[in-house]
């Protein structure tokens, strides 16, 4: 009955979070051809399904691509790449940034633009069946305790990049990516105060389309609920 109340009545919106898409993988299971984000899924690019799906629920959005292709642009979002300075740095030590650095410029992205905000909410641009009651879950659980940071799991799987962060993390999380070369994600993230939302029901929300198999299956999908 609540996922029929969803799909009648549209996403939940639920408190003053700013939303962060991470489109910086390099999506190299998917093949040659376009970025991943940018597959093609039922006529639009994969990341047009996150943003339409996650825009609702929170205050403002901003994409983290470092390739400005222009097909971003026709998403009507401020598109941004991981920081400069990082970026520097990666490539000094050739090493691949990962997602961390995508966390930290919409952080950093969050802190100039809305000064007054204290949390984001990070998603991946491959995620397409979004939740559309993702935020007011994971606010609902943001008071006691109130932690600085809370990731969604389904089953034994921890998505890390779907995650609600305290923006006061970011001098940290610089210094953490800049000074001892931090790369993972739960690693950082668990020096903090740290919780769970074990989201209920079965993880069809959270396929991750990593290959085109499962590009296939998300078409699939998005077929049967038309």
């Amino acid at each position: 009955m609540a996922t029929k109340a969803l799909r009648k009545f549209g996403p939940v919106r639920s408190g003053a979070v700013v939303g962060v898409v991470l489109a910086g993988g390099e999506g190299r299971r998917m093949g040659p051809g376009a970025l991943k984000p940018l597959r093609l899924l039922a006529g639009r690019p994969m990341v047009a399904h996150v943003v339409e799906r996650l825009r609702p629920q929170v205050m403002d959005l901003v994409i983290v691509a470092n390739d400005l292709a222009p097909e971003f642009r026709s998403l009507d979002v401020p598109v941004i790449p991981d920081p400069a300075d990082i970026q520097d740095a990666a490539q000094r030590e050739g090493r691949r940034l990962g997602p961390l650095a995508g966390i930290l410029a919409g952080m950093e992205w969050a802190l100039e633009h809305h000064p007054h905000c204290g949390w984001i909410l990070t998603a991946p641009a491959d995620v397409p069946f979004l939740p559309l009651d993702l935020t007011v879950r994971l606010c609902g659980l943001m008071h006691v305790p109130e932690p600085d940071v809370l990731m969604v799991r389904h089953g034994k799987r921890r998505e890390h990049t779907l995650a609600i962060w305290s923006v006061k993390l970011a001098a940290d999380l610089r210094r953490a990516i800049l000074e001892e070369g931090m790369r993972r994600v739960e690693t950082f993230a668990q020096r903090y105060a740290f919780e769970e939302l074990v989201w209920p029901g079965n993880a069809a929300p959270f396929l991750n389309v990593n290959t085109p198999a499962e590009l296939s299956e998300a078409m699939r999908r998005l077929e049967q609920v038309r």
